[in-house]
Parts: structure tokens; sequence; C-alpha cells
């Protein structure tokens, strides 16, 4: 698993600042059209802006089911970064492997109910040294019942058992 994870995160490391100290990729799959993505959006983005410079624990890569890159655009907060919206099939193929897409993309991607482990919006924890996954849908952590006091102290602990 380890190789076929690390072929589609040389995607995804493509999109992130090489020279970020960040030990974890975050990938976020949403949309501007999905009310539930538009709810989450504030906690995503106060997740992200509560790090400090200097202990950077995430990068963010936005992974779009938008309609066009206007409306992508529009979506992304500063310093997230992405799978650019004309690469269409490395979107595609995160979707596909991490089995997380929008209802309606289902048919097109190929991804069956029994495939499909998410809708969105999700939010996919990567560990960028080993490629693991730490989370596979963290976005309850920063949001709803289930919601934790202290996330970045939640994934920072995943990461440490995940060594």
């Amino acid at each position: 698993m380890s190789a076929l994870i690390s072929k589609h995160l040389a995607v995804v490391t493509k999109a992130v600042d090489a020279a970020s100290p960040a030990p974890i990729i975050a990938l976020y799959y949403a949309a501007s059209w999905c009310p539930d993505c538009v709810a989450s959006k504030p906690y995503v983005s106060e997740i992200f802006k509560t790090q400090a410079d200097g202990e950077k624990l995430f990068d963010l890569v936005y992974i779009s089911s938008d309609n066009d890159s206007d409306q992508m655009k529009g979506e992304m907060e500063e310093g997230w970064d992405c799978i650019e919206f004309e690469k269409q099939d490395d979107r595609s193929d995160l979707k596909k492997f991490f089995g997380v897409c929008a209802h309606k993309e289902m048919k097109a991607l190929g991804i069956t109910s029994e495939q499909r482990k998410g809708g969105i919006p999700t939010l996919v924890l990567i560990n960028k040294a080993n490629s693991g996954v730490l989370s596979s849908d963290a976005i309850p952590d920063i949001m709803g019942d289930r919601k934790v006091d202290d996330p970045l102290a939640h994934w920072r602990s995943l990461l440490s058992k995940d060594l």
C-alpha cells in the first residue's frame, strides 16, 4: 500500500511548498455548491490559520469537486495549496484512490457505493514522512458532536503513533 499511496502523493507533494516543515498533508475534498462543505469551510479555515508559523503542523491541499476553476478559486483561502482545476485526471485519481467524492461524481469516476469511503467534505490526514493515513476524515475533529478540544494536539498524537 505504501508504494501505491506514494505514487498518488507525488501529485500532492508537487502542489505543496517543498520547504514546508509541516509533517502532515491534509487533503480537503470539498466544493462551493455543497451545503455541508460551505458549513465546514470556516472550521477548516480557522484550524489552518491557528497554526503558528514556526510550528506549522499541516499543509492543506484542496481537492475540488467544483464545477469550474472560478468556483474553485473562490473557495480557496490564502495559504491553501490545490490540485489545479485543469488537472482533472490527477484530482480524479486522488478521489478514486481515497474513495472520496461527491455523490454526483461517482458514476463518472467509476466509484461504487462499496468503494466510496466518504462524500464531501472530507479531510484526509497523511503523514508526510511515511505516507501513512493518519485519519480518513478529520472533519469531525473540528466541528460537530465529535469535535475534539484541541484538534492540532490530537493530530500531533496521531502522528506520534504512526512512527
